[in-house]
């Protein structure tokens, strides 16, 4: 089922101090903080934050997406999928489900986030209108146990850029999500995107996003094995790389260097330094 996108008072864009009158997104955003004053405080915390690289949008993208699954009932993974120039990705998720999702629809070339992006409305479908419509799809959801799927069109100065997906584990789920804070949601990776694509000095780049993205996932991948390994917080972890890395352009080769350090199979040798 398609959802027009005023549903979600979709077409205002926020015009900032200078702007003349209120926009919908800051409505929303008064109700939402109305209704629930704590939670969107601290989600405003959270995504508050100036987008201009590669990394601060992917971050953004990634702290959107928990706070939907921690503020919206019935989103039990989420995930957001970019497309500039190129293929459609995924460019943060918060489980591996949401990748079992997302690359079954990119694999076929169709479902509800592409859909949602090529029609710029909200797409929100059962796990039964999925089946009907793109079977193989719905086998590779339901193993996955996703059973509802919800997608909200995201742009880059007012152009389709991608999606912000919700998914979840009940049947029947994601009919009628709160409307406000899924449009603070949606506007705060609006207004990230295009100061994303605002940066760049041509189009911007999706392979360049894609590389910052590997990079990301390999330094996550070894913070955790010095959290695992010396029993540390994410954040003692991070510095402890850092330290390693001595500055950010080593960084990524530390991350791997932790990765094979702490992945070496019982009984291997370890390489004396060069």
């Amino acid at each position: 089922m398609t959802q027009d996108p005023s549903h979600h008072d979709r077409d205002a864009v926020d015009p900032g101090p200078d702007g003349g009158g209120e926009s919908a997104a800051s409505a929303a955003l008064i109700r939402a903080l109305a209704a629930h004053p704590e939670d969107i405080a601290r989600l405003v915390d959270e995504l508050h934050r100036r987008v201009t690289d590669e990394d601060s949008l992917l971050d953004l993208m990634h702290r959107t997406s928990r706070e939907a699954v921690r503020m919206i009932t019935d989103v039990h993974w989420a995930g957001v999928t970019a497309q500039f120039a190129g293929a459609p990705f995924t460019a943060a998720n918060t489980d591996s489900r949401v990748l079992v999702v997302d690359e079954g629809q990119y694999g076929q070339g169709d479902g509800p986030c592409l859909q949602s992006m090529r029609t710029d409305q909200v797409v929100v479908m059962t796990e039964e209108q999925v089946a009907d419509r793109w079977p193989l799809l719905a086998a590779a959801t339901r193993a996955a146990g996703v059973h509802a799927f919800h997608a909200e069109p995201l742009h880059a100065r007012g152009q389709a850029a991608g999606s912000l997906n919700l998914y979840s584990a009940t049947p029947g789920g994601l009919q009628d999500p709160d409307p406000d804070v899924l449009t603070v949601l949606t506007e705060y990776l609006d207004r990230g995107l295009t100061d994303y694509s605002a940066a760049q000095p041509g189009e911007p780049d999706a392979h360049r996003l894609q590389t910052s993205l590997r990079r990301r996932h390999v330094v996550n991948q070894a913070v955790g094995a010095l959290m695992a390994a010396h029993g540390v917080s994410a954040a003692e972890g991070m510095r402890s790389l850092q330290d390693r890395a001595g500055d950010n352009s080593r960084l990524e080769q530390a991350a791997r260097d932790v990765i094979a350090e702490y992945t070496r199979q019982p009984g291997e040798e370890k390489s004396d330094p060069v």
